[in-house]
């Protein structure tokens, strides 16, 4: 059946990309992975791979360069987008007296191994993404209930055992990094974006959850046409008022 499923959404990809990306069934790589009790695996070019912690300093550096100042405190002046990840939603859970979202556990982990030209994998709820300075970043857990927010523990190495399992190549490949951290998941799991209800000129970014790094660029966008040109785009179920 899922084999079916995934052939079947081959046919919808073909339609939806347009010929720009591609969701295909082929075989599955025996020197990476993933293990496939078929033999197979579905592969996109849709998907796309970054390194977060070098990214982030490189935005940075572009901002600058450009004219910009990156500072850590300023009083509120002008319109105001709050991007401030899960204490903002705790603030806005204060503001309007009732939970509009919580934050969600992640550990993570990095490995020391050769795997620039490989794809990034996903198997059994593990992602192993390959980085270009030799390293391979795996993740994560998903923890609503923890004492510790920034604490690694038992349950990351169970995430190792599974990206090993999942890639064979990485059975031998030493851990050089552990993390772990919370993401901001909103009440409706989509991102919450827009207008603060009830403070004019304030605006919201947040609830990204796992996307939210992958959906900055657009959220961006978004934000600044919003707030710039006071073009609304934003869809009914990412607003402040769905979590409301």
């Amino acid at each position: 059946a899922a084999l079916a499923l995934a052939r079947a959404r081959a046919e919808t990809a073909r339609e939806l990309w347009q010929g720009r990306y591609v969701w295909e069934v082929v075989g599955a790589d025996p020197a990476w992975g993933p293990i496939s009790p078929t033999g197979l695996v579905v592969r996109d070019t849709l998907s796309a791979r970054m390194h977060p912690r070098m990214a982030i300093p490189a935005l940075a550096a572009a901002v600058v360069a450009r004219g910009g100042e990156i500072v850590a405190e300023a009083p509120d002046a002008g319109a105001v987008v709050w991007a401030t990840g899960w204490q903002g939603l705790a603030q806005l859970s204060d503001h309007f007296g009732k939970p509009v979202g919580a934050p969600i556990k992640g550990q993570s982990a990095v490995l020391r191994h050769e795997a620039a030209a490989l794809p990034q994998v996903f198997a059994g709820g593990v992602h192993v993404v390959p980085h270009a300075d030799g390293t391979v970043a795996i993740g994560s857990t998903t923890e609503r209930a923890f004492t510790d927010g920034a604490a690694c523990d038992g349950l990351l190495d169970d995430v190792i055992a599974a990206a090993r399992a999942a890639c064979p190549a990485l059975a031998n490949a030493p851990v050089v990094g552990r993390w772990a951290g919370l993401r901001p998941r909103a009440k409706s799991r989509s991102p919450m974006l827009g207008p603060w209800p009830g403070r004019p000129g304030h605006f919201v970014a947040n609830g990204g959850f796992k996307i939210g790094f992958g959906l900055a660029p657009m959220v961006g966008q978004a934000l600044a046409a919003l707030v710039l040109d006071r073009a609304d785009a934003i869809p009914a179920g990412f607003r402040v008022e769905a979590n409301l």
